[in-house]
């Protein structure tokens, strides 16, 4: 079995980044402009669109909706694709991805499809993918949904809004998970051109048919917040950085906005410079534990939980639930990695996570298994700015959402070597 050894020499990071543009927006944006052609109304123009595997695999879907559709392991890219192609009338697709896809949660987002009259069928195992999709025009009106496996399921009902026959009332029942991401989807329905709220302690999504007056013509997405943390990560590793976050922005509708606050209390200032931010080292912690809720979040847990590990600082993480459903179980994938690197780690209830920020014994440089998981391939690699070296399963997920990472990270020093 191969592996890849991720170096770095380097205890002095200086280097200008460019981020790659927020997936999460991008992808919303596409099947907002899908809707608008839909009912007749002039796409938007989309300005820096992500580059990122998963939005590719929605634009290709979306110029070719016919057939068998294979989204391999992108989950936002399947949950919209459901949604809209169920809502469009005359399409007929069969839905299909990955081993690991095919069993992460869907089931949910059916059922309230299923609620507005769509016809959708599982082709192989009940709950799971594949499915088939017969298009039509869905009803709408009152609509329940279970909230607590992805936020994503809300979402991509809400952005097919304006395509139901009646306004669409959603009840999101059990914990929200991220409810950040279904905020910045009512503030894009906005922007391009249609109207959403949210209502009764952030439990209930009302969106219709309205279409506003709007005076743009193009949209800009934004750089990635998600993306930004490995970097923030590093710059805590390290003994001294100045790194340059292109196109970063503290006014931002990405939830994951928040990682500045977090990386404050962690020691990291962020400036806000004309170009993006500027991250550097600033005053000590005064204390040696933290806490942080991942429930709004999900996607920082792994930078996170690496970063503070690595930097000697104890950790209690709660809000944990979803990263089960992720790209891998990734939960149990950050546990057995970090005890791979000598770390002692709790979990609980599949929802927290805690350890100590303490090697306790001089680690083998084992192969960290990475699952093909994006997001852990890219905190462990950072890893490398603490120990100098660290040996990975793989290297080439990063494409899901940053496909020129490891040209980013060479910035800062980071080198990957295969080993056999």
């Amino acid at each position: 079995m191969s592996s890849f050894q991720i170096e770095s020499n380097e205890s002095v990071l200086i280097a200008s980044i460019e981020l790659p543009a927020s997936k999460s927006i991008s992808n919303r944006a596409l099947i907002l402009n899908a809707v608008r052609k839909q009912i007749g109304i002039a796409p938007l123009a989309l300005v820096n669109l992500s580059e990122a595997e998963d939005t590719v695999h929605l634009i290709n879907a979306l110029a070719n909706p016919t057939g068998l559709i294979n989204i391999d392991n992108a989950g936002t890219s399947l949950r919209f694709l459901c949604a809209y192609f169920a809502a469009t009338p005359g399409i007929e697709v069969n839905l299909t991805g990955n081993q690991r896809m095919k069993q992460r949660p869907i089931q949910s987002l059916v059922s309230a499809l299923q609620q507005m009259g769509a016809e959708i069928c599982y082709l192989e195992e009940e709950n799971v993918l594949p499915i088939k999709i017969i298009g039509k025009k869905l009803s709408g009106g009152e609509v329940e949904i279970e909230a607590h496996e992805s936020s994503q399921f809300s979402s991509a009902l809400l952005l097919i809004a304006p395509l139901l026959a009646k306004p669409l009332s959603l009840k999101m029942k059990g914990e929200l998970s991220s409810l950040p991401y279904i905020k910045m989807s009512l503030a894009m329905l906005h922007e391009f051109g249609f109207t959403g709220e949210l209502q009764k302690e952030e439990s209930i999504l009302i969106a219709n048919q309205d279409i506003k007056e709007t005076s743009i013509n193009s949209y800009t997405i934004e750089a990635d917040w998600s993306s930004a943390a490995f970097f923030y990560e590093a710059a805590l590793l390290a003994d001294k950085a100045d790194i340059l976050l292109k196109g970063l922005r503290l006014n931002t509708i990405q939830g994951d906005g928040i990682l500045h606050e977090w990386m404050l209390e962690l020691g990291i200032k962020s400036i806000v410079k004309e170009e993006g931010i500027y991250i550097t080292k600033g005053k000590e912690p005064e204390t040696d534990k933290f806490s942080f809720d991942f429930t709004n979040c999900p996607d920082l847990a792994p930078a996170i939980i690496c970063a503070t590990a690595a930097a000697g600082y104890r950790l209690d993480a709660i809000g944990l639930s979803s990263l089960q459903h992720k790209e891998s179980k990734r939960l149990t994938a950050l546990q057995l990695a970090l005890e791979n690197l000598a770390y002692k780690v709790q979990t609980k209830n599949s929802s927290e996570l805690k350890h100590d920020g303490l090697q306790h014994h001089f680690y083998q440089n084992k192969t960290i298994e990475t699952y093909e998981d994006h997001r852990l391939c890219m905190a462990f690699a950072m890893f490398a700015v603490f120990q100098s070296r660290i040996k990975l399963s793989e290297v080439t997920s990063v494409k899901k959402s940053f496909p020129n990472f490891w040209e980013e990270a060479a910035k800062i020093g980071l080198k990957k070597f295969s080993k056999n």
